[in-house]
């Protein structure tokens, strides 16, 4: 029985709510495929991959009726050891699963941890790592990888560890389109050569073109949808209607006009570099951005954007001078503070208050309208889709989710410049367009200047009114046409 079966599952964090994430979901997947699995934000996809992987119920939620069984065991009550030879997952987030401080000791340390053979550990790793093709980052720091290393390191470590299936969420959110094509293609390869069984969760479906053979489209209650045929063999007709956005899918067909820009600029930046150790990641980058407009940064994994937007937060030391409002950012830091609002890549690390609704409303009490907070707060929860969990903890949401609301509170914040690191990062198409559009009437209504980084080139096309590639560590404007 080379199956999971997913068997009349009804499951929910919360018996007190009422909710719950999965009812009565009946589906199963063949090791021979490679499937993959989308749908609105939140309607459970990640949910279910926990459950395959065995991690829930044991470490959060309940299972009120069904069950989950993979290849005829139950994967939650297998020790550890033994359950990471059946599954294997890659997290949205890889930093939350690395547990060493370089790549090789990580690899050393999943293949101690299932009692490998000592003599079997170094060719092992090196043939994970031929397989990944990163020898290279053998000995790196995994905190100085950029997004698409540590999702390849993450799965050498899997690689290392051959298991039976491999589970995948959201893999490639973080990584621009090359990227993300040449790891999919190492994940299909790796499913070909060894018979490794592929179930990923992706709202980016034009990554499996050719490769996956099977797509399960989830309602918003987290009930199957559609089952189809893999992306490239659906209509991007019928995958708009379902919510997915198909290979080629435009977001808007109307092109954004340029706004006339002040006469001042809000941002400046003058030879702006920043080094780690004896390695340069931005060479004197250079640009002068004005109110009312949208500016987007494009580049390949690792060029920098995060950097970028790191530098111009103060989390990283950075040379060259950033002036905001004409006032040098790095040494009136303080007094600035209100002046520019930031979206991270990890929004949960901003989060202050206990519920969904309280976080908009620390926004807007912070410009001193505490009589207003409640009802605005309200209104831009239902203008970013997340007021029916404006009572939940804002550690219940789905990844997805969070970035929403970490975009929700940013728009709740009177500032001149808005910074955004990846704002539609594991959205599903209609979300996506509830985002950028919130995050446009702000440009055009408050005339702030929105400066957002993406791999979503389309997205940079369609929304962007001046798009910049970095490369090199250098900023360059670039056409629309290069999109």
């Amino acid at each position: 029985m080379e199956t999971i079966a997913v068997q009349g599952l009804t499951f929910g964090y919360l018996k007190a709510s009422g909710h719950r994430v999965l009812r009565e979901m009946r589906t199963s997947f063949d090791r021979q495929d490679i499937t993959l699995i989308t749908g609105p934000s939140g309607c459970g996809k990640s949910t279910l991959l926990y459950l395959m992987a065995g991690i829930y119920p044991q470490s959060a939620g309940f299972i009120e009726a069904g069950q989950v069984r993979v290849e005829g065991r139950d994967p939650a009550v297998m020790p550890p050891w033994q359950r990471c030879r059946l599954v294997g997952m890659l997290f949205q987030n890889p930093d939350l699963q690395f547990c060493m401080d370089t790549l090789e000791n990580e690899l050393i340390f999943c293949l101690e941890n299932v009692d490998a053979p000592r003599e079997e550990i170094g060719p092992t790793i090196d043939r994970a790592l031929a397989f990944c093709e990163i020898e290279h980052l053998r000995r790196r720091a995994l905190s100085t990888l950029s997004g698409g290393e540590k999702q390849r390191a993450m799965l050498c470590c899997l690689v290392a560890l051959r298991p039976r299936w491999l589970l995948l969420d959201e893999p490639f959110a973080n990584l621009d389109d090359a990227t993300a094509r040449s790891l999919a293609l190492k994940i299909a390869q790796l499913h070909r050569e060894q018979g490794v069984g592929v179930v990923a969760v992706d709202h980016r479906v034009h990554n499996w073109v050719g490769l996956a053979e099977r797509m399960c489209v989830l309602a918003p209650d987290g009930t199957p949808a559609a089952d189809l045929p893999g992306p490239g063999q659906v209509p991007p007709e019928q995958l708009w209607q379902l919510g997915v956005s198909g290979p080629g899918q435009r977001y808007r067909t109307d092109m954004p006009v340029l706004a006339a820009a002040n006469d001042t600029p809000v941002l400046e930046l003058f030879d702006v570099a920043v080094h780690y150790g004896d390695r340069p990641v931005l060479r004197g980058v250079n640009a002068r951005l004005f109110g009312g407009r949208t500016y987007a940064i494009v580049g390949d994994s690792g060029c920098g954007k995060t950097t970028l937007f790191a530098a111009l937060s103060g989390m990283v030391r950075a040379e060259g001078q950033i002036l905001l409002c004409g006032q040098d950012l790095q040494k009136r830091r303080r007094q600035l503070v209100g002046r520019i609002g930031f979206v991270t890549q990890s929004p949960q690390d901003q989060f202050v208050a206990d519920t969904v609704l309280g976080e908009i409303e620390v926004s807007l009490r912070r410009q001193g309208l505490p009589e207003q907070a409640a009802q605005r707060a309200e209104e831009i929860l239902r203008e970013i889709g997340l007021y029916k969990y404006r009572r939940l903890s804002p550690y219940m949401l789905s990844q997805g989710q969070q970035r929403r609301l970490g975009v929700a509170a940013l728009l709740a914040y009177d500032c001149q410049v808005l910074v955004a690191d990846e704002p539609t990062y594991a959205q599903d198409l209609q979300n996506t367009l509830a985002v950028m559009e919130a995050l446009h009437r702000q440009v055009r209504q408050r005339g702030i200047a929105l400066l957002m980084s993406t791999h979503d080139r389309q997205l940079a096309h369609d929304y962007a009114d001046l798009l910049f590639s970095l490369e090199g560590g250098v900023l360059r404007e670039i056409d629309r046409s290069c999109l």
